[in-house]
Order: structure tokens, then sequence, then C-alpha cells
């Protein structure tokens, strides 16, 4: 697989160089100066500025001698200077130094025709262009340095470029732009969007008006950061989030149009990180309910992601954290673009080796080029390697180990097309790769000892197409056909035995094994339809239908039919009125088979029926607030099994506070608040949600074991050229917890009393208020080949103790020589800094 990965990599990052047929790029820069002496260039140099260490970073795309040097001596803060007719390289010094030009060639992408009427904003800021013909803009006498033009067109999507002007010479950029939508394709008429940028957050609800790194979240990731937005419930030890009541299994997660398989690193200890590098996209979109019938199989929410489109020609980032090293390089020439990205986690450099060693990288690339002016084809990668030795007691005699070592592979190739005016359409072809294999044992001989082997491989392919029609601005009508075929490989085997404490469970056997395998193979098909419909100038009505079905299930009749409405009204210019209903499925995923629980068939499909109604108005374009009411009914639960003591077990499997969980039904319903407020450099933004999530188990409602009955979240943030300051603050209720109790079960020969452990009522109590303030500064200088940003993170800055777990003994009292029962209790992250640097060029 590995090797498979290389071969596919390789031609992308080899697209993303210029042409071949000049190789100078990687060459030293003293030796392409030597060549050019030889055939007759009057050159000179000094070896202290021109070291042999200097090499050409990229092709240099000019075509003479003098022009060509110039290029390939910019990154490297150098230039050419002609005194009496000798071409002297010197350091670029700004002051003295000449002014140059820059020249917009402004187009259709369609067509290729000249744009005229257009709007150019500069930052830093020049004079006015002179426009010198249609489509051709010029700004003349530009002092060197590096400048970003914002471009718009009546009719056209804007576009931003950054252009670095050097001494004296002419720029060309050639800026093709894209047909601005009808109105009614970009209006999202779905109750519970969000939005988080990765530059300037245009959303409707907006966390931070900087960007995800900004935010204080453990290794800057774009799938902790969601866990800020209201109706999200995480425990801050795990990327994956719990939204609206849900399971965390319930989020789709998309990126580039494709589906992702199990996106996460650590995948068998708590998922702590995703696959997804967060400087690598573009932003975070998210749906915590109420999402269009495009998107289906998840009865919770869906995050959907795109990739980097770099502002400028060549962009290129490396960045050191505690958390991960990590190159990004991203660029753009006139019909292509390219992002690739590669990280290595660090936290088995800087955790002592007693605890283990997890290590985990990923790559993601993503090529892109248009194959005309209406069709353009997207090949990308994402591949995650995970090698993780996890130890939380290393003592030989209470030894708890795990090691997981897992390959995820993902290709996938879209192809975008316009048909004309009204009709377009995405293609996906996707290939999946999965294997895991997980060992784990524990030599506990006062508790258990038990180990576990855990072989999984999955192969999948996969077949998207959609279509999109716009009618007359009035309809926009989408259908399309998903369609993908895997097979799964499952070998487990597990055995224990139990003393003490653990043996004392009710109706725990003193040894148990297991060994199981299964080998599910078949389809998963969906169809849908859905026509967003203008009613009028202020509201507009969206309705679908979803159908899907699976075979890889056996099940003789699974299939799912999901309806789904959607309506915005606008009641002013700035307040908006959504409503929506829709019924959601969720079936099992071929790699989701509950094997290690003694499970080896896939259960019916889930249901989940959504009601949200909510109202958003703004102030003056600084303040805006948003309240949303929502209610989720969930049918045909499938059975899932919990922990009762200890989330954070190391072979949750095998321990004696293993349950089996069988609702009925179950339900989620809540109110949230939400505003945020930005002016400049500094923003604000805060939530509060009442909610509460059950599950209906014989005939009565327990509360879900994530359930939080009050929650508030908030932030502030300032920030300028130099300086990114922000704080944020986490409180919720305590999630529901479960006792144990030592009931007298009679007694032995010898006539001592014996006790049997009971658990009490199911999640009838609480853990403590759950309290985490966190905190995040950076700095950025200005070098003299792009920027170098330090920064420091702090979470759970007030190292706050927050149960997370029960720990129950029963052993004999060293003083008194009676066996003594002790409750405890463990906690989630504490006190947790970090630093870090990352240089942008």
């Amino acid at each position: 697989m590995r090797i498979l990965l290389v071969l596919l990599l390789l031609p992308i990052a080899a697209w993303a160089q210029d042409d071949p047929a000049q190789p100078l790029a990687g060459r030293p820069v003293v030796e392409v100066i030597e060549e050019f002496r030889d055939s007759g260039l009057n050159l000179a140099y000094s070896t202290n500025l021109v070291s042999e260490e200097l090499v050409i970073l990229a092709e240099p795309s000019a075509a003479g001698p003098l022009d060509v040097l110039r290029e390939v001596l910019r990154p490297h803060g150098l230039t050419i200077r002609t005194e009496a007719g000798v071409h002297l390289v010197v350091r670029f010094d700004q002051d003295g130094l000449e002014p140059g030009s820059v020249l917009l060639v402004i187009t259709s992408k369609a067509d290729s025709q000249p744009l005229d009427s257009v709007a150019v904003r500069v930052d830093p800021e020049l004079p006015d262009a002179a426009r010198l013909n249609p489509g051709l803009y010029e700004f003349a006498e530009v002092p060197p340095g590096r400048y970003q033009f914002s471009i718009e067109v009546d009719g056209f999507d804007p576009v931003r470029r950054v252009i670095d002007v050097w001494p004296g010479e002419p720029v060309v950029v050639p800026v093709g732009l894209d047909e601005e939508k009808p109105a009614i394709e970009t209006i999202s008429v779905s109750a519970s969007r969000y939005e988080i940028l990765r530059d300037i957050a245009t959303s409707r609800f907006v966390l931070d008006q900087r960007t995800i790194q900004n935010l204080p979240d453990i290794g800057e990731d774009p799938l902790r950061a969601i866990q800020r937005l209201p109706g999200a419930a995480a425990s801050g030890a795990s990327a994956k989030t719990h939204v609206r009541g849900g399971e965390s299994s319930e989020i789709g997660i998309m990126l580039n149009g494709q589906r992702l398989f199990d996106p996460f690193h650590v995948r068998d200890y708590q998922s702590i990180f995703s696959t997804v590098d967060s400087r690598a996209i573009e932003g975070v979109e998210v749906y915590t309910g109420g999402f269009p019938v495009q998107f289906g199989n998840r009865m919770s929410g869906m995050v959907l992601m795109e990739s980097l489109e770099s502002l400028q020609p060549r962009h290129t980032e490396v960045g050191l954290s505690v958390f991960n090293t990590s190159v990004l390089t991203a660029g753009n020439d006139p019909g292509r673009s390219w992002v690739f990205s590669a990280r290595r986690g660090n936290l088995d450099l800087v955790i002592d080796p007693e605890y283990g060693s997890p290590s985990y990288y990923d790559v993601f690339a993503d090529y892109t080029w248009d194959l005309s002016g209406n069709t353009t084809v997207s090949i990308n990668a994402l591949y995650a390697n995970d090698s993780v030795d996890v130890i939380l007691e290393s003592e030989p005699d209470e030894l708890e180990r795990v090691i997981s070592n897992t390959e995820n592979a993902q290709v996938w190739v879209s192809l975008d097309s316009r048909w004309s005016d009204a009709l377009s359409s995405k293609t996906v072809l996707s290939v999946v790769a999965f294997q895991n294999l997980r060992k784990g044992t524990l030599n506990d001989a006062e508790k258990i000892v038990a180990n576990v082997n855990d072989e999984r491989e999955v192969r999948q392919v996969g077949f998207r197409q959609d279509f999109a029609y716009t009618k007359a601005d009035r309809h926009l009508l989408q259908w399309g056909l998903h369609v993908k075929y895997g097979e799964g490989e499952y070998a487990y085997a597990n055995a224990a035995e139990y003393f003490g404490l653990p043996a004392m469970f009710a109706g725990q056997e003193e040894s148990t094994s297991l060994a199981l395998s299964a080998a599910p193979e078949g389809a998963a098909y969906a169809f849908y339809f859905a026509d967003r419909w203008k009613l009028s100038n202020r509201a507009i009505v969206e309705w679908g239908l979803r159908w899907d079905d699976q075979t890889y299930t056996d099940l003789a009749s699974d299939a799912q039919l999901s309806p789904r409405l959607s309506l915005l009204h606008a009641l002013g210019d700035n307040t908006e009125l959504r409503l929506s209903w829709g019924r959601y499925h969720q079936s099992q995923e071929i790699h989701e088979l509950q094997i290690e629980d003694g499970i080896d068939q896939f259960w019916p499909a889930q249901r989940a029926d959504h009601i949200i109604a909510g109202i958003r108005h703004t102030f003056n374009n600084r303040l805006s607030t948003r309240v949303e009411l929502f209610h989720k009914d969930i049918k045909d639960v499938r059975p899932r099994f919990e922990n009762l003591y200890n989330p954070l077990s190391l072979i949750p499997e095998v321990e004696p506070d293993r349950v089996r969980l069988d609702p009925s039904s179950a339900s989620s319903q809540g109110l949230e608040i939400s505003l945020d407020w930005s002016d400049g450099p500094l923003s604000w933004w805060a939530t509060y949600v009442l909610s509460e999530a059950t599950d209906r188990i014989d005939g009565r409602d327990e509360l879900r074991s994530w359930d939080q009955r009050h929650a508030v979240q908030g932030g502030i943030g300032w920030g300028n050229e130099k300086w990114d300051v922000s704080v944020a603050a986490s409180v919720h209720s305590g999630w529901p917890l479960t006792e144990l109790m030592l009931v007298e079960d009679g007694v032995d020969e010898d006539g001592e009393i014996q006790y049997v452990a009971v658990a009490g009522p199911r999640n009838a109590d609480r853990h403590a208020t759950f309290a985490s303030l966190d905190f995040r500064v950076s700095r950025t200088w200005k070098l003299r080949r792009g920027s170098l940003m330090a920064f420091l993170e702090v979470s759970n800055l007030t190292n706050r103790e927050n149960p997370c777990c029960l720990d129950f003994d029963y052993e004999e009292d060293e003083d008194t020589g009676e066996n003594v029962f002790e409750r405890g209790v463990d906690y989630w992250l504490p006190l947790l800094p970090a630093i870090g640097v990352l240089w942008e060029f």
C-alpha cells in the first residue's frame, strides 16, 4: 500500500513544478552563474554573498539570461545591478531602487475574453491603475515590495492575488475570473449551518475572525475547532465530537467533495487528532443538523472542507511545534493550482518513553487544472500512517499496553463540468485502502490479565455523480447518484481472567474468551433529488428526497427513504428566519462492525427526525445574534457498548464495567443562543446551550453519557500585523456518572461475608462541572524572505481538575488488615502548554 501511495503522490508533486525542459530547479546558484559567465555574460559576485549552499528553489519562467538570474536570486534576497557594463550580484535593498510596474490581464475563464469595468483594490494602497485597453490595467511606478490585489467585476466571482514587485521590472499577471453563480445557488436555506474560514470569515456565525490556527485548541486541529460550536459536546481528549446529543460517529467529514474514511490519528485510543492539516484547507463549514439531501448516511452533522487556494504563485510553509513538524507548499499558474502538505507527529519525541511512543504522520496532495474554460480536473490523495504504542502502567506485574498500527490511503479524482450557464456537474471516482492491527496486554494479577489481537482491512471503490440545474433564477434543481463497493476482513480474538474487585462484578465470569472473524462485502447506493425554490424576494424553500440502500449488511429489506424540507424567510434587511424538518438515516459502514463486543452482523439503519427553528439578526455589521430551537427524535437505535466508570480504558471491551445498551428509542432537544461581535482588530463570541439527550431503555429515560444540561462557551481575540492573542473558555454541566456499590452476597465456608459489586442506577448522578480556560498568543516577524511566526498555547490554563472517570479498589488495609472499598476519581487533560514556530515564504 505504501508503494502504491508513493507512486500516486509523486506525479502530483512533479506536476506542481514548472516545465522540466529547463532543469535549473534544485541546482546550486553558483553553478548556474558560472555557466552564464562561461557563455560570455559579464557577471561579478562575492562568494560570501552567493555561497555554495544557495540552491534554485523553483524553475524560472523568464527567458533572457539576466531575467533568469534575477528570478532565481529573488528568493534569496538578491538581485542584479549593472554598473559600467558589469552585472553585479547585490543584496536586495528597497531604498534607492527604481520602481517596478504591474500589468493585470483580466479575462473570463469561460471564453478568455477581456473584462471591463474592473474594480481593483491594493494592499498596501497604490495610485489608481491606468486602463490601457479592455481587460488591461497598469500600475506604474510601483515601489518594490509585496502587494495583495483584490479584483472584482460585476457578474464574476472576486479574485485575490499576491504579487511581488521587483526594482525596475514589469510584472505581467494573467487573471481569469469565474462567472458568478446565480444567487439561488449560493444561499444556504438549511438551519444550523456554521463556517470557520482559514482567512477572512464571512459566514453567518463566526467563532473567531482570524483563523482556526488562532483558536487556542490542541494541535491546531480543524475538527477540534468545531468543538467550540453551540451544541457540541467533547472531552478535549479526543478530536471527535458529539453534536446535539448524537454519538460521535454520527458526523460525516468531507474534503474536496469526497467523504473521508476514518480520518483520525491514534484511532484505537481516543482518536486524539484528525488526519487533515488545518493549514492545507480554506476553512470548515459545519452543519449541526438540518443538512440537505446531497449529504446522507449520517444522523447528526456534516463537516465540509476545501483545500487551500494559494493567493501567490508560490507559497511554502515550514512549521515545528510540540505536536508536529510540517511542510506545506501551494501555488497557482494560469489554469492550474496545487497544494502539498506533509506532517509528522512529535508526541513520540516529547513524551516519556515509559508511557509509550505514539508515532504518526499524514500526507495530502491536491493538483487541479483547467481542461477548458468549463472543465476542471482535480486529483487528490490523503495518506495517514500510525505506529502507536500506549502504556498506562509500565511495571511488568501491572502492565497495561496497546500497540496499534494503521495505514489509511485515500485517492480520488473529480471532474467539474459546466455544460451551459444553467447546467453543471461533478463526477468523483475514489479508492480507499485501510489496514489496522491492534494488540493489547493487561497484566495485573490483582485485577485483570488479558490480551487482545484485532486485525481489520477494508478496500473500497466509489463513484459519485452530482448535477445542478438553475432555471430562471427561481429554481435550483440538484440530483445525484452515489455508489461504492467495499470488501472488509475482520479477525478478532481476546482472552481475559478476572481477580479481586473485577471478579466481584455481578454476572462476571472468572475468565472469558472470544474469537470471531467476518468478511463482509457489498455495495451502498444512494440517489437524491432536491429543488431550491425562490418563492419571493424574501422567501426560499428547499425540499428534497433521498434514497439509500446497502447490500453488504445482508439485511433482507433495509432501504431508507429520507424526505427533507427547509425554509428561509427574510423578516427584514438584517433578520432571517430558518425552519427545517428532515429525516436522516444512518447505516453501519463496512468498517463499523462491533466485532470486539461479539457482534458479527450489521444492524438495521437508524433513523432520526430533526425539527429546527432558528432566527438570526445582525446589528450594524458588528454584532450578530442567533437563537435556535431543535428537537431530534431517534428510532431503530442500534445497540451500543459503553464502559460505565472509565471511558479511557486501554482495552475497553475486556473491562468488567463494559455494558450493552439496547435503547428502544432516543431523543435530544435544546435551545442555543449565540452572539458574536467584530470591530477591527477585536472580536468576541459567546454561546449558551440548554439541552437534554436521553435513551429510552426498559420503559424509562436515561441520560446519554455525554449529556450536558447547561453549556457556556466564549472567547475573545485581538490581533494586528504582528500580534494575535486569543482566550477561550468552556464551562458545562458535568457528564452523567454511575456509582458502584458492594452488596452482601451471603457468607463463605469460613463464615466471612461475601460481597458482589453492583452498578447503581445508570447515569443517575453527575460529575462536577467541567471548566477550561485556554490561551494562545503569537508574534509574527517580517523577514527578508517571508515571515516567521512563533506561538505559545496553553490548554486548561488554570490546571483545573475536570473529572472524567471513576476508579474503584477493594483491597486490604495495611493498618487494620481489613478489606476496604475505595472510590477514586480520574481527570481529563491537565494544564497542557505548547510552543511552535512557522516560517512562511
